[in-house]
This record gives C-alpha cells, sequence and structure tokens, in this order.
C-alpha cells in the first residue's frame, strides 16, 4: 500500500506542467494601423465628432461632441474612461471585436427650447468596435446610461453608432 502510494505521490508530480504567465498586450500588439488618437463622427446621442485616445492596448479615453438627432439646437459633450477585453477570437488574424466598458460623464443642452438648463451627470458605457489590422480605422457601437443629476433629476439612455480614423504611426 505504502509503494502505491509512493507511485501515485511521483507520477503525479511529473505530470504537472508549469502554467504560463499571462503576456498582457503582446497578443494584440498590430491589431490596428495609425497612432493612439482617433477622430471622426458617430450618429445617436450625440450625433457628432467622435474621438478615442488609446493608453496602451487595453485602456482608452473616448469622448465626443455635438448634439441629439432630431432636436435643433441641442449640444451634448461626454467624455470616458474605457477598459478593453478580447474574449470572442475571430477566425482570421486580419480583424479582432474588442469589447469595451467604462464610466464617464456629459454634459447636455437645449439652446432653442428657451428653457436655458444645463444637464450633467454620470454615465456607464458599454460596447464593440470592429478592429482591421491593415487600416488606421475602427467601427463601434456602444450603449450608455445616464444619471442626469444637475439642473434636474432625470435619466437618459444615449447610444451611438460611428467610425474613427487614427492619426499618425502605432
Amino acid at each position: 500500500m505504502l509503494a502505491l502510494l509512493g507511485l501515485v505521490f511521483c507520477s503525479t508530480a511529473f505530470a504537472q506542467q508549469k502554467v504560463a504567465t499571462p503576456t498582457f498586450g503582446k497578443e494584440v500588439k498590430g491589431e490596428r494601423r495609425g497612432g493612439p488618437l482617433g477622430l471622426g463622427i458617430a450618429i445617436g446621442a450625440p450625433t457628432g465628432m467622435a474621438g478615442k485616445l488609446w493608453f496602451g492596448d487595453w485602456m482608452g479615453l473616448q469622448f465626443g461632441v455635438g448634439g441629439d438627432l432630431g432636436r435643433l439646437g441641442d449640444f451634448s459633450t461626454n467624455m470616458d474612461f474605457v477598459v478593453h477585453a478580447r474574449p470572442f477570437h475571430t477566425s482570421t488574424s486580419e480583424y479582432s471585436v474588442p469589447l469595451h466598458f467604462g464610466g464617464g460623464m456629459v454634459v447636455s443642452s437645449n439652446v432653442t427650447e428657451g428653457t436655458g438648463m444645463i444637464f450633467l451627470g454620470p454615465r456607464a458605457v458599454a460596447g464593440v468596435s470592429v478592429l482591421v489590422r491593415e487600416l488606421p480605422v475602427d467601427l463601434f457601437f456602444e450603449v450608455a446610461p445616464t444619471l442626469l443629476v444637475y439642473e434636474e433629476f432625470t435619466w437618459a439612455v444615449d447610444g451611438q453608432i460611428g467610425l474613427r480614423y487614427y492619426f499618425g504611426e502605432g
């Protein structure tokens, strides 16, 4: 019996393999062309200019300036800090599909309705991008539930679909 326990102990010790340490960032290098700053257009809330500044491969600061679609005189700006996750592995290396999630702030106003109210509040954001390895662009879709706490306590759900072009060399 003692010999059997010794054999089981030794065989399990030899069967163990060294676990590889995570290599954050190495597997996503080169998943897009261009530098860290991208500017483009977006349709939704707000409709207008959309931008993103990447901090490495896993984090970024995104922003938008414009107005709500269909509301004349509306002005809105937002800024979000986002973290990227890559749970989907595509069958090709020509593009990748990272998810992003994070939080930020929004400031919104409508100057033509005569109220003069400015809305301010925090927002959560979640979305998905399509990054093409050979092009300095990304196509994105996101949704952002927002809690407006100033001047009036209310809520909204913003969303955008857009395209950004990344300037410079990565």
